[in-house]
């Protein structure tokens, strides 16, 4: 654990979306700024090689790591069909070009964006028992990990102060990420220390779930942490506040809600938590489930997904929402492996966006049902 500076001794990942109310009236994320903002506007109106692993790099790289058995176990309702859909996602999944660089040239968020799919790419590789399949899933990621040696996509140092707000939680994610596979970080850690003043003073401005998260990186990376992430602050989140249902009136309210149990599990590469208390867990088990309706009735596949990987982090199987959620999300996957319609925005997105919109969706999709089938997470005693 490192120090903290001034104090005592001390995870659609990821950028909080924005509101967007669509034309059929549901709440989306928010696009980019820009000129696709002005676009949809109208359309509504009218998203290094180093020499090797630094010595004081802790994480346990996927290949050596335990990992959750390729199958579910037989009496699992549906099997055979999450079986198929997880095969979809992962063709699509594969197919999709993540270019981070390319992608912000079209107001797209390139380095959250390569997070999102190299997470996906980790659910995989530690769901899969085939060294084959494995072998496939390292010589996609390394085609990837080849971006992050590019100068440009270490620009921040020097870019804006929206655009590094933007970027750096997925910025460390990756980092993060790329060392789960065991791939070399050295340059890239020296990128993240030289940027650490920027990182330091920006957490003034970010949420509870999101401090909490950095403070994750801070420890990995062996970041020396600044007072703000070693005491109490002012900011708490919508757990502790005991947010009342009636409120959850925006879509970044439900996220922050589940981003809140996903740093307490490590985003659920964790399996047991210690800063939810009961009480928390108590005010989680009123409020998830009437979330899940909710989605479920908004069409909302995107947050409802979020809703199920808590459920299933929390052993709330027994819950009629539980099997809902996973029965809705089995339903609801897109022909060609994708879950979500975003169809409305490829006007102004064009083909961009399957990396906006439909790679998050996706993501947390096939996420939450390979917890459910292939996670082996433990129902909680009732």
């Amino acid at each position: 654990m490192v120090g903290c500076v001034g104090g005592t001794t001390a995870r659609r990942l990821g950028e909080q979306p924005r509101t967007l109310t669509c034309a059929r009236g549901r709440a989306r994320a928010a696009t980019p700024v820009g000129f696709v903002a002005a676009w949809l506007s109208l359309l509504v109106g009218a998203l290094l090689v180093g020499a090797g692993p630094a010595a004081a790099q802790t994480s346990t790289p996927a290949s050596r790591a335990a990992h959750a058995p390729n199958s579910a176990p037989a009496e699992q309702p549906r099997l055979a069909e999450f079986l198929r859909a997880k095969q979809k996602a992962r063709d699509w999944i594969d197919r999709l070009e993540v270019d981070p660089i390319e992608l912000n040239k079209h107001h797209v968020k390139g380095k959250k964006k390569l997070a999102e799919i190299l997470d996906a790419y980790l659910r995989f590789y530690r769901h899969d028992d085939d060294p084959a399949g494995r072998a496939r899933i390292m010589a996609r990621v390394r085609q990837m990990y080849q971006h992050t040696k590019r100068p440009e996509y270490h620009n921040m140092a020097d870019n804006s102060r929206e655009e590094f707000l933007e970027n750096s939680m997925s910025y460390c994610r990756v980092a993060w990420l790329l060392e789960q596979f065991g791939l070399p970080t050295r340059l890239y850690r020296s990128h993240l220390r030289h940027i650490q003043p920027r990182l330091d003073e920006h957490l003034r401005v970010r949420g509870a779930w999101q401090r909490a998260m950095f403070a994750r990186y801070y420890d990995a990376f062996g970041l020396e942490k600044p007072p703000i992430l070693c005491k109490k602050t002012k900011r708490t989140g919508v757990i502790e506040r005991r947010l009342p249902l009636a409120e959850y009136q925006q879509r970044s309210d439900g996220y922050d809600l589940t981003h809140e149990i996903f740093v307490a599990y490590n985003y659920g590469y964790d399996r047991t938590q210690s800063t939810l208390t009961e009480g928390d867990l108590a005010y989680a088990r009123k409020i998830l489930p009437a979330l899940a309706r909710r989605y479920m009735q908004e069409d909302d596949s995107d947050l409802l997904a979020e809703v199920l990987s808590c459920l299933t982090y929390l052993g709330w199987r027994t819950l009629p929402e539980f099997a809902q959620a996973r029965d809705y999300l089995l339903d609801h996957q897109n022909a060609n492996g994708t879950w979500g319609d975003w169809e409305e925005y490829r006007v102004a997105l064009g083909d961009y966006v399957e990396q906006y919109f439909y790679l998050h969706n996706t993501m947390v999709a096939i996420h939450a049902l390979m917890a459910v089938y292939e996670g082996d997470w433990p129902a909680a005693p009732e």
